[in-house]
């Protein structure tokens, strides 16, 4: 444990998908308790700097290379050197991730193994998934929380224990931001909102059909007359926002002149009565804000997701060819297709009850 406390500069690579990164945020905050008098660094999207806007995990960031390629992979190893990096936590599991490291000079690479056992020289092998079928798609290890599933590697260190709840941060500036963004869009601040968050980053097998966005939103308005509707589409999900909101049959308030900063979408999040979303990162958002969610879920496994579900409510049907974590369905899409807005209106009945 010595060599381990000796570790002066650590370079933390962030996940790559959104929720992922707001899923990692409890193993950030045991590193940080860890390695306390240490400099640590996070390697993360540009697209993902907002989210962690006030996180006391970190001492700086570092923007990750947009390049794809070999030019990725050096330029992001030329920043580790330049860096003089004890220890890389890794959290993708990717041997590219691996490979920047141990190329940026790290001589400490932690992580988990399969895929890339000659690249760390720390870490866990994952569980293999137990069914033996011949499908070749569906979960590629045993699916288990992602919060426990980096809690660990944190343990392979003995770190101090926290809560698995995600941890994000507001400041007052953020939240009259985000309050500002609100009002702007015509909502009246006496009155609850949902927030529908109809994207996903992920590809077009986890969107719900535009049709079902519309009718469920008719369905909102007649169960709760007071409650105002907010969509809270992404970049490029503006269209796809405006077409929901001239299909129904109700008023729909709509954020997308610009679509909300990740620091102003955990503010409005924070503030909202109920969130109806995909299986997407902003879910995590409302986790940490204690916000009731309901969760539309198609082709992924829940299991991956398993935890801090008191105030979520997980809409999925059990299907002969799911979950199968492709990102354009091969069949029918009734994962999502069959998901019925009558279904999701209950659904968030029985939340709010």
């Amino acid at each position: 444990m010595k060599k381990w406390k000796a570790i002066r500069k650590v370079y933390v690579r962030a996940p790559n998908w959104l929720g992922d990164v707001i899923m990692a945020t409890p193993a950030f905050a045991r590193i940080r308790a860890h390695w306390i008098d240490a400099e640590i660094v996070c390697g993360i999207k540009k697209g993902h700097l907002g989210i962690m806007s006030g996180s006391k995990s970190f001492d700086s960031y570092l923007e990750l290379p947009s390049a794809r390629g070999w030019k990725g992979l050096w330029a992001e190893a030329k920043l580790l050197r330049q860096g003089g990096f004890d220890l890389a936590f890794l959290f993708p599991n990717s041997p590219r991730t691996a490979l920047a490291a141990l190329l940026g000079g790290v001589p400490h690479r932690v992580g988990y193994m399969q895929g890339r056992r000659l690249l760390m020289t720390n870490g866990l092998v994952a569980r293999p998934p137990k069914r033996k079928d011949k499908k070749r798609w569906g979960p590629r290890r045993e699916p288990h929380p992602m919060i426990d599933y980096w809690f660990g590697l944190c343990d392979l260190f003995e770190m101090p224990r926290v809560g698995p709840k995600p941890i994000l941060r507001l400041s007052g500036e953020e939240e009259e931001r985000g309050a500002a963004r609100l009002w702007e869009a015509g909502l009246d601040p006496t009155r609850p909102f949902a927030a529908l968050n109809p994207g996903a980053a992920f590809g077009p097998t986890k969107l719900w059909p535009n049709s079902h966005w519309a009718r469920l939103a008719e369905l909102l308005s007649e169960r709760f007359p007071r409650m105002q509707l907010l969509l809270t589409p992404g970049p490029g999900e503006e269209e796809m926002s405006e077409h929901i909101r001239r299909a129904s049959g109700t008023a729909i308030h709509v954020i997308r002149d610009p679509v909300l900063s990740l620091p102003e979408l955990k503010a409005v999040l924070a503030r909202a009565a109920l969130m109806v979303t995909t299986d997407s990162g902003p879910r995590h958002i409302a986790v940490a804000f204690d916000t009731p969610h309901l969760v539309l879920m198609g082709p992924t496994h829940p299991g991956y997701t398993n935890r801090n579900l008191d105030k979520a409510y997980i809409l999925r049907h059990d299907l002969p060819c799911g979950p199968c974590h492709l990102k354009t369905c091969p069949l029918g899409h009734e994962c999502m297709t069959e998901l019925l807005p009558e279904e999701a209106a209950a659904a968030a009945e029985r939340l709010l009850d």
